[in-house]
């Protein structure tokens, strides 16, 4: 892996317990989903280097993604994590309403030290069809309510999504930063 890059950015997982945060990142990183579950104690980091296609321009970006741990949000460690932050991804379980009810203390906390990260919305384990409690709707609904840009349903599991969403929030950091 090259480490020239056009461009960086860090992005911050943020979500409560269990909704997918490390799967999302070992999907889109690794490409591969662990299966078991194992809770993030502290931070996981790990960076992807990803060449995008931005107007014609092909840009070579580097993405730091911190993996932060379910509890760090009321802990004085967690508020390292915070700082410098390009971008987060906001997380909860399609399967969990209390998990979308936190989102805003996760956006709080992230706004104290990053005010100008861009925030996505994502509702993670959208293959789990009969065991949904939030619909796509409810979802959007959410988004506008917490004031956030971008909205997207995802599954670590089968990869839906995945990509997709890392790279949007990509290609809206370069564009951001250009302005």
């Amino acid at each position: 892996m090259s480490l020239n890059f056009n461009f960086l950015a860090k992005i911050l997982l943020l979500g409560e317990f269990r909704v997918g945060k490390s799967s999302m990142v070992l999907r889109y990183v690794e490409d591969r989903f662990p299966g078991d579950y194992m809770a993030t104690i502290g931070a996981n980091f790990l960076v992807k280097s990803v060449d995008l296609s931005l107007n014609g321009e092909n840009v070579r970006v580097g993405l730091q993604i911190w993996d932060l741990g379910g509890h760090t949000r009321s802990t004085q460690v967690g508020r390292v994590f915070f700082q410098g932050v390009s971008g987060a991804l906001l997380v909860y379980d399609l399967t969990r309403p209390d998990t979308l009810d936190k989102i805003p203390l996760w956006q709080d906390q992230l706004r104290k030290y990053s005010p100008n990260a861009k925030l996505y919305l994502v509702g993670n384990k959208n293959d789990l069809v009969d065991e949904r409690q939030i619909s796509t709707s409810e979802g959007e609904k959410a988004q506008g309510t917490f004031k956030v840009e971008h909205f997207f349903e995802t599954s670590a599991k089968t990869g839906d999504h995945i990509q997709e969403t890392f790279e949007h929030m990509a290609i809206s950091l370069i564009e951001l930063n250009r302005e």
